[in-house]
């Protein structure tokens, strides 16, 4: 399965047996011979239902990178950043809780990209890179023309004691140490695909522990 979110809603695309299928208000989008991208992005930018769209497919590898090639691709890189307590380092960009991110350069490593955006955009540094926690993908729209930035989330670590400093140019407001037992007020006002990247890691601890 894959998913491609817009926004706060989401384009699925998956095998034609998938479980989720089974909901009755799954809607399913069907390309045809041909896939023709406009008519899925206009469905999202002529109403704000539905919340999710299913592409079924017997090659959802295939479909996956058919979609891709329709938009305009960009590399980026974050950080899901614990401190010594297990405090969780959050920013609020543009109004909403989001994870720090940016764009990868030209000849970076990817995990260089994500330990360099982290400090660029909240003054914490001396970090601890750990594993990748997953990749997700999410279109927007600029200049006129559909990006769809794939973002590499990676764990981190910071053992020191330091007040994040938002980076106020890139439109951060906050960037904060939010306690673990804080964190469910916090998703509920946050994009899904940084909802995302919580759940998969906190997947991945539960499973450590059992």
């Amino acid at each position: 399965m894959r998913k491609i979110y817009f926004e706060k809603r989401c384009i699925i695309i998956c095998g034609p047996d998938d479980h989720s299928l089974s909901d009755p208000n799954a809607v399913k989008f069907y390309p045809g011979d041909r896939l023709d991208i406009r008519r899925l992005v206009k469905m999202f930018e002529d109403s704000t239902a539905p919340n999710k769209v299913y592409i079924a497919t017997e090659d959802a590898e295939g479909m996956y990178r058919d979609v891709c090639s329709e938009f305009r691709e960009v590399t980026a890189a974050g950080g899901l950043v614990t401190d010594g307590k297990g405090d969780f380092l959050l920013i609020c960009r543009n109004g909403v809780w989001d994870l720090p991110k940016g764009h990868q350069e030209e000849g970076e490593e990817i995990s260089v990209t994500a330990l360099r955006e982290v400090e660029e955009e909240t003054g914490v540094g001396n970090l601890e890179l750990g594993d990748l926690i997953c990749v997700t993908d999410h279109c927007y729209l600029r200049n006129g023309i559909w990006h769809l930035k794939h973002t590499w989330w990676f764990n981190m670590r910071h053992n020191g004691t330091v007040n994040p400093v938002p980076q106020t140019e890139e439109n951060i407001s906050m960037a904060v140490w939010i306690a673990g037992s804080s964190l469910p007020q916090f998703l509920t006002d946050t994009y899904p695909s940084i909802a995302e990247v919580f759940r998969v890691k906190l997947f991945e601890q539960s499973n450590r522990i059992k």
